[in-house]
């Protein structure tokens, strides 16, 4: 027999419980009022740009800005059920991204580098150029490759370290260390506050009225740390994001 169109219009998925941690959901309000601000800088842009022409790397900046919204909502979704190594996959394009929109803003002239790789589906620079290019400064090139470095840990991580026992279950993968949730969340922040930071930066510098949506960033970001300070105080969390 024939099954109606109605019975493949959705996939039955188990319901996986949402991850229940202060730390974890008090980043979590940040990078979504964080994610917002993105949308709000791209509104401001929008309605601005009925009379003031857009260059190649303020399109490069928006299209930026999209992807890095796109990037956030999934992540989030990822780390409100626990999965850090598929959220870690996600950080990772953030920083690209981010390297990415640091060097655009910082020479508007490899835009165009930018847009034809992109209408071509390819990177346009790897992460090792860009840090190179980005960060003359010794120490701040080793940070960088340390976080990238660290995401790539968090991404390959034995998927079996929590596995207690067998026969498994259904639902064993969602275990996951609560300090690596935490850490992406607060990832996720900062390459978001970078990411506007440069993108605010290109748009500036052509005329757009963005310092409202400025303040309400830095706002948020003093919150982040702030947040991530006391976390470090009352755990004595290893250095890192």
């Amino acid at each position: 027999m024939v099954k109606s169109d109605g019975q493949f219009g959705y996939v039955h998925w188990k319901d996986l419980k949402n991850i229940e941690d202060q730390t974890v959901y008090s980043f979590g309000m940040i990078v979504q009022k964080m994610r917002s601000e993105i949308t709000n800088l791209i509104n401001t842009v929008g309605e601005q740009a009925s009379f003031k022409p857009l260059t190649q790397s303020n399109f490069v900046s928006l299209k930026i800005l999209f992807r890095l919204k796109e990037c956030m909502v999934s992540i989030e979704l990822l780390i409100s059920k626990g999965l850090a190594r598929d959220a870690a996959q996600l950080l990772l394009t953030l920083m690209e991204l981010r390297l990415e929109m640091q060097y655009v803003s910082e020479n508007p002239s490899h835009a165009s580098d930018w847009i034809a790789c992109s209408r071509q589906n390819k990177k346009p620079w790897t992460v090792d150029f860009l840090i190179k290019n980005l960060f003359p400064n010794d120490e701040d090139r080793h940070t960088e490759r340390s976080n990238y470095k660290h995401l790539l840990q968090i991404k390959h991580s034995d998927p079996m370290g929590s596995q207690p026992s067998f026969p498994v279950k259904d639902d064993d993968f969602i275990h996951t260390d609560q300090k690596d949730l935490a850490v992406c969340l607060f990832c996720e922040g900062s390459e978001c506050y970078r990411t506007l930071i440069a993108a605010s930066e290109d748009l500036s510098e052509s005329g757009f009225n963005i310092s409202k949506n400025r303040k309400a960033i830095e706002e948020l970001n003093e919150l982040k740390e702030k947040l991530q300070s006391l976390r470090k105080c009352k755990t004595g969390a290893a250095q890192g994001f």
